[in-house]
């Protein structure tokens, strides 16, 4: 049954996060009979935009009340520091880009000097506009578990709180991941540049040709037709890159037997 409570609200662990630490905000007497209001769908709107949450919720009066609460968004400059970081970190980008949310994304915003989640009560301003002094209220908790639930439809729910809503987040994330991987591409282009042998190089090594051991200029060669002819292809298979089988098994065959027949017409013009 506890358990069931606990999940009621939110399965995934950046929802039972939020939950967890609203509750530590307020006492558990108010906590239950939100939870309860939530029960019973009293929360009849709840909408969210960036760093701010409104919603109704029904109490013992005709009329709705109207909640409201405020989250600390990140500064531009902040969420540039934490997009650079989360950027560079490829698992964070693979899921973050399926739509899902990495269990240790609070590192990229603890690395940055903020925290994902709210940890004090002072980073949520909240307004109920019932008579109750308590804040917060009853009709704030109920909020407080259905966001759970928003959260748990959709985890960018979180961020947009902070600041960034997910369209915006995403493109900024493929935007700055694309330019790191150019990057890598420009490097290893640069290293293969070096790697590649220029003319003068080649005329330098040709130059030296003349002291390799007269045993290997007058090494002999012996050839022997395969008893299983394109023996490698039929144990490697076909590769995965391969559309078709059948073009692929041509087209091998071919270049196997043209270096068999040149082979041939070396070994016995006694090369």
């Amino acid at each position: 049954m506890t358990a069931r409570i606990r999940n009621e609200f939110g399965s995934n662990w950046w929802s039972k996060k939020w939950n967890n630490a609203i509750s530590s905000f307020t006492t558990s007497s108010r906590m239950d009979k939100g939870r309860e209001y939530a029960r019973a769908g009293n929360v009849l709107s709840i909408e969210v935009s960036k760093g701010e949450i409104e919603a109704e919720v029904q109490g013992g009066k005709l009329t709705p009340y109207k909640v409201n609460m405020e989250v600390d968004s990140f500064s531009k400059q902040q969420w540039e520091k934490i997009m650079s970081i989360m950027s560079k970190k490829a698992i964070f980008c693979a899921k973050l880009l399926n739509g899902e949310m990495p269990e240790n994304i609070e590192e990229a915003f603890k690395e940055s000097g903020v925290s994902l989640f709210p940890k004090k009560q002072i980073h949520l301003i909240t307004e109920c506009s019932c008579p109750d002094a308590a804040n917060p209220c009853k009709h704030i908790a109920a909020v407080h578990y259905m966001l759970g639930l928003e959260l748990d439809k959709d985890p960018f729910v979180i961020l947009k709180l902070r600041g960034m809503d997910k369209e915006e987040f995403l493109k900024a994330l493929r935007v700055l991941r694309s330019g790191d991987e150019n990057n890598n591409i420009r490097r290893k282009a640069k290293v293969q540049r070096k790697s590649l042998k220029t003319i003068e190089d080649l005329q330098k090594e040709f130059e030296y040709s003349s002291e390799i051991d007269d045993d290997i200029i007058n090494m002999s060669f012996s050839y022997e037709t395969p008893e299983v002819k394109c023996g490698i292809i039929k144990t490697l298979g076909i590769p995965a890159f391969c559309s078709g089988e059948d073009e692929f098994r041509y087209k091998m065959r071919m270049a196997y037997t043209n270096a068999e027949e040149e082979t041939r017409k070396y070994i016995l013009k006694g090369f």
